[in-house]
This record gives C-alpha cells, structure tokens and sequence, in this order.
C-alpha cells in the first residue's frame, strides 16, 4: 500500500468512519428501529429478512445526516414490515 493510503487508513480511524458501519455489518439493530417494528408488528418479517437485505435497511437508517430523516426511514420500514413488504426502494 502506498503511504496516501496508509494515511487515508489513519484519518478514517481519527474521524470514526472506519469503524461506522461495524454496527450494520454485526446486524446490531437501533432500540428506536426495533420499537418501531415491535408497534407496527413487522419484527417478525424484518427478523426473517436476509442478512444483505437487513444491512441495507440498517445502513439506510444509520447513513440518515438528520434526526427528522432518521425518524422517517424508521417508521417507513417499520410500517411496510408491519405489511410484509419491504420499502418500495428496496424491493
């Protein structure tokens, strides 16, 4: 590896993004993403989903830049795994 890149590795690792998507990649669900489901009666589904298809959804709601987008996403999956569907988007 070249040192740009052994520097670009030591950058992200001093701005967190080289450890941001860990919890996506462990399929660690979000509290606020699992009492969603649990109200909408999709946990069940969302549970039953591929793991590729579970880490899309995760990376979708953690890669949201503001808390109003976050909530959105969150209730979008919730709702239509509540219907055994995914989100129109991911389908």
């Amino acid at each position: 590896m070249t040192k740009a890149g052994f520097e670009s590795i030591e950058i992200a690792k001093k701005n967190g993004s080289w450890t941001s998507l860990d919890h996506v990649e462990a399929l660690i669900m979000p509290d606020d993403l699992k009492e969603a489901l649990e109200k909408h009666n999709g946990l069940e589904f969302f549970n039953g989903l591929t793991k590729s298809a579970k880490k899309i959804l995760l990376h979708w709601v953690s890669s949201a830049k503001r808390e109003p987008t976050r909530n959105k996403r969150i209730l979008e999956i919730a709702e239509n795994a509540g219907e055994n569907v995914k989100p129109k988007q991911f389908r």
